[in-house]
């Protein structure tokens, strides 16, 4: 099918702007600040949001605009909307001519800075803005310091954790995939998990990448093809895309398929697939069913035509943004399709589809000393994988399957490990020597309050914006109460013994309170004591709940 035939299926081109694309776009518009993130989840659409900011940015402030992207698809994907504008592309033998509009790869671009003017660029707009940390695009940012940088990702938590604050000052919006669904934008979710008889507790988790080892992963689900395609055939509907926990794995699924259902059935793409370009066209027409890959088509990829999703490759609950790409996929709408069938394997549906955005995170290591050997020696392609064989390989690998609710997770926040007591009524309350931090029950909105000792914030504002500001106001003046605040200073003490002292304390404060002092920990009876001090209609609320529960018991 070709982009005409697209384009009279899809309606009028480009499409009009939906409400939350022009109030994205009139923020763009009127920001004044240096650097802005955007988070957009996938399928809604940021590419039309920033090219139209683009379109506006050339032709009203007589800008020049830079593009940057880390993939040859995304390089020239921005450019089928700004075909009636001069654009230029920087990239392997592409060169720019002083084009107002340049869209460039970054491994292409840092190597050419020197043929620039660094004060040529106005704006900067970054896709997948959530590599902006690396030092390739940190040496762009700093050659054309003077231009503005908007960012657009559809998740701003990176697996390695490392903040973005580095790159942008500001989150200008936040549109995820819970915002989509429930407005219509994207697919309802149909999901169902499939335990394979595997297990991870041999495998390493890196905290570089803040995933799990790929060669680890290869080790332990090896095999585990005869599963994966059972549980295609158990559940897939239409076309569909498989993540494989391998190279080897992603090979024997597809050989599997192939041999089950026709030669033309499925193939395999990684990052070594030359002739990708033709199987995704070939998926497009449905002259393939299944595409079965291996760390690739996570992002940059459009294809709406995805009614099932199979995930196979174990994630770390630190690399949830890797989920919400990869469910992604099979999320966006088309004719015909209802619904997106998401299969998972390896019980990452337990976790939220999305996490909300935050530019906090951890500091970016300090560079090693350039003849330092390497601890640990990074995995290689040619290295031999350990596999399991003969007996070790069980009959079948499906143990058990359940249908899931992936929507009523929520959305996920980041609390930066600060030991915030969860109150029952959905508020948050952080008591250290001298300040008391407390958030509210959400309205209705999912909007809180802030209360700092007497203070209150005069606005509701979103909840991680309020996990963001404490966590920086603790940082800047409560540095030395961080044994109290910090959930991993006070891990240890947290899980010893309740102390005489707090037994004390409790009695006093509650001589009703029944303590079981052999299973209570100092973690426990801290919470007990600040919910009794700072929470005590709830402590009571509680209580009573108790005391009624056993003469329930009893009528019964």
């Amino acid at each position: 099918m070709n982009c005409a035939a697209n384009r009279a299926r899809d309606g009028p081109w480009p499409p009009p702007l939906r409400p939350y694309q022009a109030e994205t776009l009139r923020r763009l518009k009127n920001y004044e600040g240096n650097a802005a993130l955007c988070t957009i989840a996938t399928g809604l659409g940021k590419t039309r949001i920033f090219t139209e900011y683009i379109r506006w940015d050339v032709l009203e402030n007589d800008h020049h605009v830079l593009i940057l992207s880390h993939r040859e698809e995304l390089v020239k994907q921005p450019l089928e909307y700004l075909k009636d504008l001069p654009c230029g592309i920087e990239q392997g033998t592409s060169h720019a001519d002083n084009e107002p509009i340049i869209s460039a790869s970054v491994q292409s671009l840092v190597g050419r800075l020197e043929k620039y003017n660094p004060y040529s660029i106005d704006t900067i707009i970054i896709d997948e803005a959530h590599h902006s940390a690396a030092p390739t695009y940190r040496k762009i940012f700093d050659y054309f310091k003077n231009a503005t940088r908007f960012g657009f990702t559809a998740t701003a938590i990176r697996g390695d954790g490392i903040g973005l604050d580095m790159a942008f000052d500001d989150i200008l919006c936040e549109y995820n995939t819970l915002y989509g669904i429930e407005h219509g934008y994207l697919c309802p979710i149909e999901a169902c998990q499939v335990d394979l008889k595997y297990d991870l507790g041999t495998v390493q988790y890196r905290e570089d990448t803040g995933d799990y080892d790929a060669a680890d992963i290869a080790r332990v689900m090896s095999g585990t093809a005869a599963g994966i395609a059972e549980a295609y055939n158990k559940n897939a509907r239409g076309q569909t895309i498989i993540f494989a926990p391998s190279i080897e794995e992603g090979k024997n699924v597809t050989a599997m398929l192939n041999q089950q259902h026709g030669t033309s059935t499925a193939a395999f793409i990684d990052g070594t697939t030359r002739n990708r370009d033709r199987l995704l066209e070939a998926y497009k027409l449905g002259m393939i069913k299944v595409l079965v890959c291996f760390a690739v088509l996570t992002e940059g990829v459009d294809l709406p035509i995805t009614e099932t999703v199979l995930l196979a490759r174990p994630i770390a609950v630190t690399n949830v943004g890797l989920y919400a790409q990869m469910l992604g996929r099979g999320l966006r709408l088309y004719p015909g399709k209802k619904s997106c069938k998401v299969i998972d394997c390896v019980g990452v549906s337990a976790m939220p589809i999305c996490t909300a955005a935050t530019l906090i995170g951890k500091d970016l290591p300090a560079p090693k000393p350039e003849k330092e050997p390497t601890e640990q020696k990074e995995p290689d392609e040619d290295d031999p994988v350990e596999i399991l064989t003969g007996d070790e390989i069980p009959d079948t690998w499906i143990d058990k399957q359940k249908e899931v609710d992936v929507m009523a997770l929520g959305e996920g926040y980041t609390m930066h490990d600060v030991a915030w007591i969860a109150l029952k009524d959905g508020g948050y309350i952080l008591p250290i020597p001298n300040v008391t931090y407390r958030i509210s029950k959400p309205l209705t909105n999912g909007m809180v309050y802030l209360r700092k000792n007497k203070n209150c914030s005069k606005t509701a504002v979103p909840l991680q914006f309020v996990f963001d500001f404490v966590y920086q106001d603790l940082k800047q003046k409560h540095v030395q109460q961080q044994h109290i605040w910090d959930k991993k200073q006070r891990y240890k003490w947290d899980h010893q013994p309740i102390t005489s002292e707090q037994v004390k304390l409790i009695k006093k404060l509650d001589p009703d309170y029944k303590l079981d002092t052999h299973k209570m920990t100092r973690g426990d009876a801290s919470r007990i004591i600040q919910c009794i001090i700072y929470a005590p209609d709830e402590w009571n609320a509680q209580q009573q709940s108790e005391e009624a529960q056993p003469n329930a018991e009893k009528s019964s």
